[in-house]
């Protein structure tokens, strides 16, 4: 078997393998070919539902070299219920098998957990409104990026960010973790979560603020007193280096960062044993000056980490946090128009998240060193771009 074919029956597998909720005499199409055409076009750069049906129409003959489609395209209705019905747990979980299938992360791989809200999942008025009065949330999912891999391995659907502490443990059970750094904000900044980590047998690298308010309050005051302690001890137990400054400009601004990194020990044993693996305590302290306005700002932030590193190292892995917001987000709300989306039946916004995870892991990772835009646009023009970019 081919490369190819490989690459192929494993997003058949995938697709096949999503559990089917309708009653058998009323399928005129499998859940692997509705699933093929939404991607396909996806990928190609069509994104409503009249727009996929209109794809598959064009590309009917395309699309029967890989699935049967006897009874031709679905109706835009037909898909549009199809996939907001899915179960998103049972295909959340297939995306990550296919997301990290033959993947080994070296040690030392940066794992971004992040939350996004899907803003157009419910209406303003849904959202404006309480819950008892028939008021709806707006869809949030928690994802892990990879920046290295420029793809995301994963996401879990949680109905508001308060359920972000309930679904990282969750999402991070899913995935193979070992050897790798996992930076969540402070929101993921809970003991459970820490000691789930490291027994997933990886490090962390949690933001620190109010939500630990005891433990913040003690982190601020040592780095408050930190001119008190010896500079060799210092040296012995976090390295080389346990301060480091950086300047950047860009975007019209200037920036001094300054990491400071310091042994978690000095917090205190009670508070240091709370925390499992904690062995490092950070503070950046980011100066800011804008060119256009003459303004400067001042922003200090804390981190607690299990690993023993210098300033340098700490500094490179909270900055590389940032990636996903760069690197997943924005090209989600850009390039797929993902926060613009109203697709709100059921699962859809969730279920639709997920294709569109699909289709930019393989738009990222094929080769050409051109836009993403400009791989769609020739995905939609080319039968055999289009196979390259999907690998089949």
């Amino acid at each position: 078997m081919t490369e190819n074919q490989v690459s192929l029956q494993s997003l058949i597998t995938v697709f096949d393998g999503v559990p089917d909720f309708r009653i058998d005499r009323h399928k005129k199409y499998t859940i692997g070919e509705i699933l093929f055409l939404t991607l396909s076009a996806v990928v190609s750069g069509f994104t409503e539902w009249e727009e996929i049906v209109d794809f598959g129409h064009e590309k009917i003959g395309w699309l029967r070299g890989f699935y049967k489609y006897e009874n031709g395209i679905p109706s835009h209705d037909t898909v549009n219920r199809v996939i907001s019905l899915l179960d998103t747990r049972a295909f959340e979980e297939r995306f990550i098998r296919w997301a990290t299938q033959d993947i080994k992360l070296p040690n030392g791989t940066v794992i971004n957990v992040d939350g996004k809200k899907l803003r157009g999942s419910a209406t303003k008025n849904e959202q404006q409104t309480p819950h008892s009065e028939g008021g709806k949330s707006a869809v949030h999912i928690v994802q892990a990026w990879c920046n290295e891999l420029q793809l995301c391995l994963g996401q879990y659907k949680t109905e508001d960010k308060s359920n972000e502490i309930t679904a990282i443990p969750a999402l991070l059970e899913w995935l193979d973790l070992r050897g790798c750094i996992v930076t969540i904000d402070a929101m993921g900044c809970q003991k459970a979560i820490a000691r789930q980590v490291i027994s997933q047998e990886a490090d962390y690298v949690l933001g620190l603020k109010g939500n630990q308010s005891k433990l913040k309050e003690a982190v601020t005051e040592l780095f408050e007193q930190a001119g008190t302690i010896n500079e060799q001890e210092l040296r012995l137990e976090t390295g080389p280096e346990h301060i480091e400054e950086q300047n950047s400009r860009g975007h019209g601004r200037l920036e001094k960062r300054v990491c400071r990194v310091l042994p978690a020990h000095l917090l205190g044993q009670e508070l240091h044993l709370e925390w499992p693996g904690l062995q490092s305590v950070v503070e950046i302290t980011a100066n800011r000056y804008i060119m256009a306005t003459g303004q400067f700002s001042l922003e200090r932030r804390y981190y607690i980490s299990s690993l023993k590193a210098g300033a340098a190292e700490f500094n490179r892995v909270v900055r590389g946090h940032w990636a996903i917001e760069n690197n997943l987000h924005w090209s989600l709300d850009v390039q797929f128009k993902e926060d613009q989306s109203r697709k709100r039946a059921h699962n859809a916004a969730a279920n639709f998240g997920i294709i569109l995870r699909f289709a930019l892991g393989l738009l990222k990772n094929y080769p050409e060193k051109i836009s993403v835009k400009r791989k769609r646009n020739k995905s939609a023009m080319s039968d055999k771009y289009r196979e390259d970019v999907l690998g089949i």
